[in-house]
């Protein structure tokens, strides 16, 4: 079973900690949701895991391999990484983008074909494919992105906000699909300013503050008034929603 973890991780930038000893693994099967304010670390740690960024100190390994110490087309294939702020001026058509996800893939043309439709109607835009990604809205950018992350069809999905720029209803979507990839046995981590949504959906909650642990564990562990309210320095109120009893959390 792939496995990913970060050992005693510490990352420092201008003499400022932006993690200071991080300690975590995922497991195939496992959706973890990492949360925080603004300047936690969240996307310190999914570059580290993703192999993008080269921890001070500490180790990641993803099976037993340093993902920094691949190559740029290994690293592509043992992980897809989906970037906060992803190119999207490009001058490329839809369906040609998202098929730049199948490029290293050893499938035939018939089956990256069949890949490509799939991660097209999976973020519902195939009714885009001929449009120009320069063209698009910020939302329909961002699923463009995701589609092409889905398109790379491996084991390991770390994604940064990847619900930033989307409506209600595609928001629930990408993490619906990001949970039903971890039910298959993928390793999915993502980093996310929606609490609800990661309350929702995802297995286990890693809270981030100031670049270290600052909780862990199921949403009801970690979606606490006490403790938002700590971290997100505001008074914040959390209930149980009607339907699942999952946290909602409100100011």
């Amino acid at each position: 079973m792939t496995t990913l973890s970060a050992n005693r991780v510490v990352v420092v930038r201008g003499g400022t900690p932006a993690l200071s000893g991080v300690t975590i693994a995922v497991g195939g099967g496992e959706f973890v949701a990492v949360v925080g304010p603004n300047g936690a670390g969240k996307t310190t740690l999914l570059g580290c895991l993703a192999g993008e960024v080269r921890p001070t100190s500490g180790a990641v390994t993803l099976d037993g391999a340093d993902p920094a110490d691949l190559t740029v087309p290994d690293r592509a294939r043992a992980r897809a990484y989906l970037v906060q702020s992803d190119r999207t001026d490009v001058p490329y058509d839809v369906d040609t983008v998202v098929g730049f996800g199948t490029h290293l893939s050893v499938l035939d043309a018939p089956e990256r074909r069949e890949l490509v439709d799939q991660s097209l109607a999976t973020m519902q835009i195939e009714h885009l494919t001929s449009r120009a990604v320069s063209s698009l809205s910020g939302g329909e950018r961002r699923r463009v992105a995701i589609a092409r992350i889905l398109a790379q069809d491996n084991g390991v999905l770390l994604l940064d906000e990847p619900t930033d720029s989307l409506d209600l209803a595609h928001a629930d979507l990408v993490m619906s699909v990001a949970a039903g990839r971890a039910r298959t046995g993928d390793v999915i981590v993502t980093s996310s300013h929606d609490l609800n949504l990661a309350a929702r959906h995802a297995d286990r909650v890693i809270m981030l503050r100031s670049g270290q642990i600052a909780a862990e564990g199921t949403a009801h562990d970690v979606f606490t008034e006490a403790l938002l309210s700590e971290v997100y320095e505001c008074r914040v109120r959390v209930i149980a929603h009607p339907v699942d009893g999952k946290p909602v959390v409100f100011l």
